[in-house]
């Protein structure tokens, strides 16, 4: 056992090969089909065996004294071969090919495609293993799982034949994975390989979704090897309240020690902490909080009020040069002008200055001004500067040092457990997560949630909520991501947490922290960097803005599409709370009554599922959802709409039709149309469509207006409603609605010669439409009259360009 040799090996492996970033190009928008009820893109369940089948391989092989390199061809086989053991269901889904397992002629297809334009081997396997492989590949992607048939590689002697028992594990723990979560994954392999080297560490999955993710990364830092401390194991792979690992049991204690000593280190690396500044008012806020260094500390408040000067405020005029040795008496003047509310000075000249400006601006611009004026000054009061910063040091750095540290607090809960803490009176509640505290918010009327904005734990005419001082460094790390994103907290703020699954393997592919989601210009995220930092985001947090109803579904789409090109699942919430995997590919927990309408609050799958996989075949996945925002888009571009999402009220055949023909002068020939109501609305559009030819052939062809192409079927729909309203029995109804119908057709000369026996077939085929769509009442019937008849319209038309 070798956890270190693991380690560098899968290293190489994820960073020194493009196979990962293939994978995810190739099998990212489609589905796994691994089971009906949980969902992942392909690629992340291949990268994930890929993983965890490497890592169990390596860590069982080499020895203490060996080098991975000695199993480098090993390794590379393995790999390769875990990854093309969903092969079949690569090519299913990405050409429609319907092979039945991963047989001979499925790897023939695979590698060399008969189809033109197909690209050969799109997770470049060969460029990635070497040639002379393929069939070595073949017998261990047959082996992979137990229903597979072998029969046509029982002839096939390789060496590799002892990788078999990890190309299992490798697919039968990351599928355990998705269905059972990270438990059943630790039993199966607990059942495999030598319980006492397979851990599983258990945390507290918190309401502060940042601050979890740093505490989980900074534990598996830590399980690693990753910091002072030596390698006890490698990571397999963690959820966010779980870490799988191979190697030696870690003692709790000590790993919570550990994480609790790499915390600041990791916070202060990787974000930056701002006091709270403008030219009357100043707040430490999150600096008073946490245990980062003093003179760090210092360092923000002078940069703040630098920032404050150069560009002018309150009447004082933009500063071109302020001298960095001034740096020093910034936090000075912060504590004793705008802390403690000092307006008397020791000093006879600077006092005479201080009246001066208090008279001339007044008491609230004093302030900024006084400052101000010291700057300019600081030759002539150097002595008094540097008297009053020593006197008032002590007192600043007291109100800088923490009564309790955040970044400790928050590692207990973390570590602590599901405990459950005595709650105390609302008024000393934190409104975010609950916990007691005294700390009022103050964050102004750009915070993410307003200083004054209701909550359920303030009493109606209290003045402010209260904020715990963990929910408050969560709070400052989530406005750094905001400014990182170029996202504006003066409106509507809400998060996306971007993921490859509840589960997942030691592989990261995104450079950055947060995604770069320009909303409105891009749907792309950041570019692809994979490694295996384990610093790297179990999720990936993306704040966006919303403006309002439309522009939100705008930026669904966008999630959407992005999430579709990353292989990754979102889930759409409010800030600062705990982030929660869902079986669903998309999720939004805000969704608004048009998304619910349309069915994109929630879709279920990258992809459609086949009929091999369930009976209960859904239609609710990011295909469709991203095919039916292309059309709204399209329609409402035509028409020139200011809100083209909130147009459609629902997806139903008539309604989206409707809306098409009303809004687009070339509906009928708007092939994204076409195609939509072909995959998901094929019933209705052919029940519509017997309508049309049944119509044709009692009315003949009409080619010019659309009245005249409408005129029968309206006579038939105006029929229905007035014997409906007269209340005729059945078999009477359908005799008159024929009479009209006939009539209509009959004294038109254009229409051709009508007889009887078209109109009853007509008025037939009308019939069915509406009882199979739930029409056919007189209230229904009159509400949806005229999406009917642009329905007919529609089908009418192809009808006609398919004669």
């Amino acid at each position: 056992m070798n956890p270190t040799a693991t380690r560098k090996a899968h290293k190489r492996l994820v960073e020194s090969t493009d196979l990962y970033s293939n994978v995810i190009d190739a099998a990212g928008q489609y589905d796994a089909k691994i089971n009906p009820e949980a969902n992942c893109s392909l690629a992340s369940h291949l990268l994930n065996a890929v993983t965890v089948g490497v890592n169990t391989f390596v860590f069982n092989a080499v020895g203490p004294d060996e080098h991975f390199s000695e199993y480098e061809e090993e390794i590379r086989v393995l790999a390769g071969a875990l990854a093309l053991h969903d092969t079949n269901k690569f090519l299913q889904e990405a050409h429609g090919v319907d092979v039945n397992g991963n047989t001979p002629a499925a790897f023939d297809w695979y590698f060399d495609p008969p189809v033109e334009g197909v690209e050969p081997d799109p997770f470049s396997i060969e460029s990635f293993v070497g040639e002379g492989y393929r069939d070595d590949l073949l017998y261990l992607v047959q082996r992979t799982e137990t229903t597979e048939d072998t029969s046509t590689t029982r002839q096939i002697e390789t060496e590799f034949a002892g990788l078999a028992r990890y190309c299992r594990i490798g697919d039968v723990v990351s599928s355990v994975a998705l269905k059972d979560g990270i438990k059943g994954a630790y039993e199966k392999l607990a059942e495999i390989l030598d319980p006492a080297t397979v851990h599983l560490v258990e945390c507290t999955d918190l309401e502060q979704p940042i601050l979890n993710d740093v505490l989980l990364g900074s534990a598996k830092e830590v399980i690693a090897g990753e910091t002072d401390r030596p390698a006890c194991g490698v990571i397999i792979g963690s959820t966010p309240d779980a870490i799988l690992y191979l190697g030696e049991e870690i003692d709790r204690a000590e790993l919570q020690t550990s994480v609790d000593e790499r915390v600041p280190e990791r916070i202060g690396t990787e974000f930056e902490f701002e006091c709270k500044l403008n030219w009357n008012s100043f707040g430490y806020d999150v600096l008073a909080e946490v245990a980062i260094p003093i003179e760090a500390k210092e360092q923000k408040i002078a940069d703040a009020f630098r920032a404050l000067l150069e560009r002018g405020s309150a009447g004082v005029d933009a500063f071109e040069h302020i001298p960095e040795s001034f740096d020093a008496y910034f936090p000075i003047l912060a504590k004793a002008i705008y802390v403690d509310g000092r307006s008397e000075f020791d000093d006879a000249a600077v006092q005479a200055a201080y009246d001066r400006i208090k008279d001339e601006q007044g008491v609230q611009k004093v302030k900024l001004h006084f400052v101000a004026y010291l700057v300019q000054h600081a030759e002539d009061h150097r002595e008094f500067l540097d008297a009053f910063a020593t006197e008032l040091r002590p007192a600043l750095h007291d109100d800088l040092t923490p009564e309790t540290d955040a970044m400790s607090s928050v590692v207990d809960r973390f570590f602590e457990g599901q405990t459950v803490r005595d709650l105390g009176s609302k008024h000393e509640m934190c409104f975010l997560c609950g916990a007691p505290t005294e700390t009022k918010y103050q964050k102004g009327l750009s915070a993410i949630y307003r200083t004054q904005e209701y909550s359920r734990r303030v009493p109606p005419h209290a003045k402010y909520k209260s904020i715990c001082e963990v929910c408050n460094l969560e709070y400052a790390l989530l406005s750094y991501i905001c400014d990182q994103s170029d996202v504006s907290t003066n409106n509507a703020v809400e998060v996306a947490y971007f993921y490859f699954d509840d589960f997942l393997g030691d592989v990261r592919v995104r450079g950055r922290r947060v995604g770069n989601l320009v909303q409105g210009d891009s749907d792309e995220l950041d570019t692809r960097e994979v490694s295996t930092s384990l610093l790297g985001p179990q999720y990936y947090l993306q704040p966006v803005y919303v403006l309002n109803e439309n522009h939100r579904m705008a930026v669904i789409r966008q999630l959407m599409a992005a999430a579709q090109d990353a292989g990754m699942k979102v889930v759409m919430g409010r800030p600062f709370s705990r982030f929660e995997s869902a079986d669903a590919v998309f999720t939004d927990e805000e969704a608004t009554r048009p998304q619910e309408l349309l069915g994109l609050d929630e879709v279920e799958r990258f992809g459609p599922l086949p009929s091999f996989i369930t009976d209960g075949r859904t239609d609710s996945h990011l295909q469709r959802a991203l095919h039916l925002f292309k059309i709204m888009s399209i329609v409402g571009q035509e028409a020139n709409m200011r809100n083209p999402y909130l147009q459609l009220d629902r997806d139903t055949f008539h309604s989206v039709v409707n809306f098409a023909v009303v809004n687009h002068d070339a509906a009928t020939r708007l092939s994204p149309l076409k195609s939509y109501l072909e995959a998901y609305h094929e019933d209705a559009l052919m029940d519509m469509t017997t309508v049309a030819e049944r119509g044709i052939d009692l009315f003949g062809k009409q080619y010019d207006s659309k009245y005249k192409k409408t005129k029968v079927f309206r006579e038939a729909i105006d029929a229905f409603l007035s014997g409906m309203n007269q209340r005729m029995d059945e078999s009477i109804l359908h005799e008159y609605v024929e009479s009209q119908v006939y009539a209509a057709a009959d004294r038109e000369d254009y229409a051709g010669r009508a007889t009887p026996e078209q109109a009853a077939a007509f008025v037939d085929a009308i019939q069915t439409y509406l009882v199979e769509n739930n029409l056919y009442d007189l209230k229904k019937l009159s509400d949806w009259e005229n999406a009917l008849v642009n329905s007919y319209y529609y089908a009418y038309d192809q009808a006609l360009q398919n004669h």
